[in-house]
């Protein structure tokens, strides 16, 4: 059992951005190739027996920009429009954990991660969230 991905049913707000580029330079390949791949991929985990009791929420800066499906399976792609993800997230976060959700926040941004803290919302780093679905196991 890996340590990073609960057993128990989590919503996970995923700063979308954050995790795209944090592999952009990795796979030198477009930003659009590597967000592509990567909600084929979490679509992929979240269809799966140990993955399915979770919602994963990607949360993207910005307007609306065409990349397939906004719900596929246990995955939700949202746009933040005038906010940024990180308001979006923390939003979401407090609202969470005030109503007694279990919800992890899955960033790069040290600063928004602390603050998460300072509430008792549990954090990810990108990597670490992506490192923690065992290859092969769905």
């Amino acid at each position: 059992m890996n340590m990073y991905t609960t057993t128990k049913p989590t919503t996970y707000l995923i700063d979308g951005c954050n995790l795209v580029r944090s592999f952009l330079y990795e796979f030198a390949r477009t930003e659009e190739e590597v967000t592509a791949d990567f909600l084929d991929f979490l679509e992929d985990m979240s269809r799966g027996p140990r993955y399915q009791m979770h919602t994963y929420e990607v949360i993207f800066d910005g307007t609306f920009r065409p990349m397939g499906p906004l719900y596929r399976a246990g995955v939700h792609i949202s746009f933040t429009e005038e906010n940024t993800a990180d308001q979006v997230i923390y939003e979401r976060a407090s609202y969470a954990a005030q109503t007694g959700q279990r919800v992890i926040a899955v960033t790069d941004d040290r600063a928004l991660q602390d603050d998460l803290k300072e509430l008792g919302i549990k954090v990810l780093f990108c990597k670490k969230f992506y490192h923690s679905f065992k290859p092969g196991e769905k």
